[in-house]
C-alpha cells in the first residue's frame, strides 16, 4: 500500500438524507466508485463536529454473479492528517470485521468488506479513502454514517462486532461474556483475569485493557477507562503493532 499515487478515475454517486437530532444532525452518505489500477485511491470528505459518532463501510460490488474482485481498504484520516498513505491513516480496516446491514453477507471473492467506526475527536473536514489492497480492483460502494451517540449494541463498552469477548458495566465492575452469551467472570478497575484466551490487565494510567487473539492470527485489543463509564479505544494488533479502528464512549 506504500507509496501509491492518487489517480481517480471514477463517477461518484452522493445521496445523504439530513435526520434532526435534538441540536445535532445525522446523516447518511452513500458513494459508488470503481478501483481500476492498483495505484489507484479515492478520497471523499465529510464535515464533522466533536463527538460525533461514525460508522463507515466499504463494500464490494459484483463485476458478474458472484464475482466481486476488490479487496477493499477503508481508511480514514482526521483534519490536517495527509491522506496521501495509508501509513498515516487515523483509523484503518482491510479486513471486514463483522456485518451489519451495509455489509451483512458481502464476501469479496475470497476476502471481505471493510468496516470503520470511531467517535470524531474535533469538528473539521474528515477524509474517507477508498482504496483496493495491493493490486486489487473493482467496484465499490462507501457508505458513512454520523450522528447520534450511545453505548453501542446492547448496552455493551465494546460494540465491535468482531470482538472475542463482550463487555459489560456492572457498577464499578466490567462483566465477561463470551460471544454466545455465556458469563465468564467480572472484574474490579484496577484488577487482572483471564476467561479463556481473553486477558484482562490495568494499565499506568488507570485505564484497563483486554487482548485476545483472532482466528485470522491478529488479535484485538480494547482499552477502556473502566466503569461505570468512559471511553474506549479498539486496534487490530498484528506483528506487535497496534492499529486503531474504532473509538467512542459509554
Amino acid at each position: 500500500m506504500s507509496g501509491k499515487k492518487l489517480s481517480i478515475s471514477v463517477t461518484a454517486i452522493c445521496l445523504f438524507a439530513l435526520l434532526a437530532v435534538s441540536t445535532a444532525f445525522a446523516a447518511a452518505y452513500s458513494y459508488s466508485g470503481n478501483i481500476l489500477s492498483g495505484d489507484q485511491y479515492d478520497l471523499y470528505t465529510v464535515t464533522l463536529v466533536a463527538g460525533e459518532q461514525v460508522t463507515a463501510t466499504l463494500v464490494c460490488d459484483e463485476i458478474a454473479p458472484g464475482d466481486r474482485p476488490l479487496d477493499p481498504v477503508l481508511s480514514v484520516y482526521f483534519p490536517g492528517v495527509d491522506s496521501s498513505d495509508t501509513s498515516f491513516a487515523s483509523v484503518y480496516n482491510d479486513d471486514g470485521f463483522g456485518s451489519d446491514d451495509d455489509a451483512a453477507g458481502v464476501d469479496c471473492n475470497a476476502f471481505d468488506s471493510s468496516r470503520v467506526e470511531f467517535t470524531a475527536p474535533t469538528a473539521g473536514v474528515y477524509t474517507f479513502r477508498a482504496d483496493g489492497f495491493g493490486s486489487a480492483t473493482g467496484p465499490y460502494t462507501l457508505r458513512i454514517r454520523t450522528g447520534g451517540s450511545g453505548t453501542g449494541v446492547d448496552g455493551r463498552i465494546n460494540p465491535q462486532n468482531d470482538a472475542p469477548v463482550v463487555l459489560y458495566c456492572s457498577g464499578t465492575s466490567t462483566n465477561f461474556y463470551s460471544v454466545t452469551g455465556a458469563f465468564l467472570g467480572s472484574v474490579e478497575a484496577g484488577g487482572s483475569g483471564t476467561f479463556g484466551s481473553a486477558t484482562v490487565s490495568p494499565l499506568a494510567d488507570g485505564r484497563m485493557q483486554v487482548s485476545a487473539p483472532l482466528p485470522d492470527g491478529k488479535a484485538y485489543l480494547f482499552v477502556w477507562s473502566g466503569c461505570p463509564h468512559g471511553s474506549y479505544s479498539a486496534f487490530s494488533v498484528q506483528g506487535g503493532a497496534a492499529t486503531l479502528y474504532a473509538s467512542g464512549s459509554y
